[in-house]
């Protein structure tokens, strides 16, 4: 919580709240933020305060920190003794948004908003303090909001944890695939979502469906054989990440967005089991 003060006399706190908001422009989007006002000592009650800032990304990797920016959307705040709102505004980019979200690899965000407040009544101490608050918005909240702006899409799938260890297993490295996402470790994550396709491969007789729809002509195939074809397509290109094969899978490289297309095809193969009888 980033505190304001003024002299002994009083001080003003600014808390930032996991809220985001868009509205759609053209290559660049206006980001609002909200922060909520608190004021505590001896003040004049709706004593007006002018709000500014810049706002950082020091926590996301990458050669830029800058954003944009910060002002307040409507007029000045008036101090009071309870907890009252504020919004700030910047413009972000298209070419920011794809920085964010490629930094924050599936993180949740954390910006730092670097402030000032003046008071345009209180003339009794310097009218001008500054102060950073960290805003740090989850995950989700952030991957919805940038889905609405329709900048980019977001699923996320989920795979129930049950008591059969069969499933809770691949459900686990599932989980295990998205961290090491975020650590940079993509083979590994190809590795995990190519041993998360062990039970669905069994449950569905995939090698078997699959040997069988090889005789026919793709056109003729089930629908069941479809999905065999696509289950054992996935597990053959993802068996590349933990086997060298020589003049082959040796050369295999996987890039974050390989992993990406990799655990999710994987959770969405195990979470369709819970569909099947």
């Amino acid at each position: 919580m980033a505190n304001f003060s003024y002299g002994n006399a009083y001080n003003v706190n600014m808390r930032a709240q996991e809220h985001v908001n868009f509205s759609m422009g053209w290559a660049a989007h206006r980001l609002a933020l909200t922060f909520e006002v608190t004021a505590h000592g001896q003040f004049t009650e709706d004593a007006p305060f002018l709000v500014g800032g810049r706002l950082w990304a020091f926590d996301v990797p990458g050669p830029a920190n800058w954003l944009g920016t910060l002002a307040p959307a409507g007029a000045p705040i008036g101090l009071k003794p309870f907890a009252t709102t504020l919004t700030m505004e910047t413009t972000v980019t298209e070419d920011q948004l794809r920085g964010l979200e490629k930094g924050r690899a599936g993180a949740d965000l954390n910006l730092t908003a670097e402030l000032t407040v003046t008071g345009l009544a209180e003339t009794k101490h310097w009218p001008t303090t500054s102060a950073q608050e960290p805003v740090r918005i989850p995950h989700a909240t952030w991957s919805d909001a940038i889905t609405q702006l329709d900048a980019g899409a977001f699923v996320d799938v989920l795979v129930p944890l049950t008591e059969v260890e069969a499933r809770a297993t691949p459900a686990r490295r599932i989980r295990e695939a998205k961290t090491a996402i975020r650590d940079g470790r993509y083979e590994h994550a190809v590795s995990l979502a190519r041993a998360a396709l062990d039970p669905v491969r069994e449950t569905c007789g995939t090698q078997s469906v699959y040997n069988q729809a090889l005789k026919k002509n793709p056109k003729d195939r089930s629908q069941e054989e479809r999905w065999a074809m696509l289950t054992q397509s996935a597990y053959a290109l993802f068996s590349g990440a933990p086997h060298d094969d020589t003049g082959t899978t040796e050369h295999f490289t996987w890039t974050r967005a390989d992993a990406i297309a990799a655990v999710v095809t994987a959770a969405s193969l195990l979470a369709r089991l819970e569909d099947l009888p």
